[in-house]
């Protein structure tokens, strides 16, 4: 049994739908899709299946899939040419790890977790850990289990202490090539990060984000979950909070996030001014 978020549903997998509006399901095709009663978009070669709460019924799914996330002593990455796994590290069942990539010490990696070549991930980093998504059924928490991967492309800087957590079923949470974290940034599942965004300190990027490439985040920045950063030249300054999609290049501020002024071709230590 394969499980899929809706958006990448493909032949023989499960997936769930819990509005009502066919045109959001009309790209399924030889799947299963969990809905409501009374919701028939009468798809070719769609199964139903149809229950009162779907979100629910697919979470308590998920703990039917078999867990590869736990650790084992004989799980071994495949790795490349010139790599350095510091001490005390862990690492899970299908993990790749590219040319002339350095891993800090006591640094965990989690099951289906992709690394490019050239990438420095310092010391306590998590990749790959699981979310706290849940719904509740009336009595206790049913906690989605999550059942996707990482993917780090290639020259990438991931400083000490960062968190980025696995795609959920099939989702890929992906950081593009030369991109930068600096110490104690957290990335939410299913994020798409472009390439060399540049992270500051303890930026907080919540689950299903896209970041645009050359974006630049300031200090404890926040991005929150779903938040769309789609314009090139973009900068978050420092504590801003993203709750709105950004479509207009500029430098953003404030709580909530809004736009200052524009950005200068002759601003230094950014991403994209900086090449």
């Amino acid at each position: 049994m394969k499980l899929s978020v809706l958006k990448n549903a493909g032949p023989d997998t499960v997936t769930y739908y819990v509005g009502d509006n066919v045109e959001h399901v009309k790209h399924l095709q030889n799947c299963t899709l969990i809905c409501k009663s009374g919701f028939d978009p009468q798809l070719e070669d769609v199964n139903l299946i149809h229950v009162e709460d779907p979100q629910l019924y697919f979470y308590e799914l998920s703990h039917h899939v078999e867990d590869i996330y736990k650790f084992d002593v004989n799980d071994k990455p495949i790795v490349g040419q010139n790599v350095e796994i510091g001490p005390g590290c862990v690492i899970g069942q299908n993990v790749t790890i590219g040319d002339n990539t350095q891993i800090g010490a006591n640094t965990v990696i989690y099951a289906n977790t992709n690394i490019g070549s050239n990438v420095r991930i310092d010391s306590n980093v998590t990749i790959g850990t699981a979310g706290m998504m849940w719904v509740w059924n009336g009595k206790d928490r049913v906690f989605l289990q999550q059942l996707g991967g990482v993917t780090i492309e290639d020259g990438c800087i991931i400083g000490s202490g960062c968190v980025i957590v696995r795609g959920s079923a099939n989702e890929i949470t992906k950081v593009g090539a030369y991109t930068n974290m600096a110490p104690g940034c957290c990335v939410g599942h299913g994020t798409l990060i472009g390439e060399s965004v540049h992270f500051a300190n303890n930026v907080t990027v919540g689950g299903g984000a896209r970041i645009s490439s050359y974006t630049f985040l300031g200090s404890a920045a926040v991005v929150n979950a779903g938040m769309h950063i789609t314009a090139d030249d973009v900068v978050i300054g420092a504590g801003c909070v993203v709750t709105k999609n950004i479509v207009e290049s500029g430098i953003y501020a404030g709580v909530p996030g809004k736009k200052i002024k524009e950005t200068s071709v002759k601003m230094s230590g950014l991403p994209k001014w900086n090449r």
